[in-house]
């Protein structure tokens, strides 16, 4: 089953069980009590999606590690290649 799909059957299952709390299938205490949490679930678990993946990049970046090696390797790439465009006449400034 390819991830997309994962994805899909999961929405699903929670829209349903979603829309059932919301139209009073279940006859549950929870469900009169809770009603306006779980008018604006979707919203807030929007939300919380959108907070949980600012978290994720703020903290990729911040622990983003260099590669010293590689960018050495990659400064003397670009002087192999300056010094080949130089032989065949192009100028840089």
């Amino acid at each position: 089953m390819k991830k997309i799909t994962q994805w899909v059957v999961g929405l699903n299952i929670l829209s349903v069980l979603w829309l059932s709390l919301l139209f009073h299938q279940y006859d549950s205490k929870i469900s009169k009590e809770r009603f306006m949490v779980i008018q604006f679930l979707p919203i807030i678990l929007l939300i919380c999606f959108g907070v949980f993946a600012l978290a994720v990049i703020l903290y990729r970046v911040a622990t983003f590690n260099d590669c010293k090696l590689a960018a050495e390797e990659l400064q003397a790439e670009i002087k192999e290649a300056r010094i080949a465009l130089r032989k065949k006449g192009f100028k840089f400034d």
